[in-house]
């Protein structure tokens, strides 16, 4: 699966240009799904500048933040966002038919 961040927004808190929000889309090449997820607060002790982060590092910074709170045993919400992609890439399209009283 091919993540990918469109967006992100900021605030000056609690430094200049602190992520606070993301979009992203996962894709598989076939089908592409988008949403946005609010991030975990940043830990001031390893914070990255906004000029310094990689798309990379936000795309961990916004699957942290998608599996925050899911224990182990849980089914992730990362692998979530990947099996509706692959779903919607597998799935059975419909095809236009003709009304049989024409």
């Amino acid at each position: 699966m091919n993540w990918k961040i469109t967006q992100i927004k900021t605030l000056d808190t609690p430094v200049a240009g602190t992520v606070v929000n993301a979009s992203f889309s996962v894709s598989d090449g076939t089908s592409t799904i988008e949403s946005d997820t609010n991030l975990l607060p940043p830990d001031v002790d390893s914070f990255t500048q906004l000029d310094a982060a990689t798309e990379e590092q936000v795309i961990q910074w916004v699957k942290d933040a998608l599996d925050d709170g899911v224990h182990e045993e849980e089914y992730s919400n990362v692998k979530k966002y990947e099996d509706m992609v692959a779903q919607k890439t597998g799935a059975t399209q419909p095809q236009i038919t003709p009304f049989p009283w024409q």
